[in-house]
């Protein structure tokens, strides 16, 4: 019996900063809805069919696995 490789994930989660009020929200890189700030409203990303779209400032990639 031969074992195969399971692989890797691509998908990762991804801490973001608003940029009209500065609030930090984590969203995943593969969200299928719009992605609004929880203080102000305005959008932080947008589903593309694949990768989110990302309309906000990036501060850090993290994988799936990483807590």
């Amino acid at each position: 019996m031969k074992l195969e490789e399971v692989p890797e994930p691509v998908s990762t989660y991804i801490r973001v900063k608003c940029k009209d009020c500065g609030a930090e929200t984590l969203i995943y890189s593969h969200a299928t809805t719009e992605i609004k700030c929880k203080i102000c409203g305005s959008l932080l990303a947008k589903p593309t069919g694949g990768k989110v779209k990302i309309l906000a400032e990036i501060i850090q990639t993290q994988n799936k696995d990483d807590s």
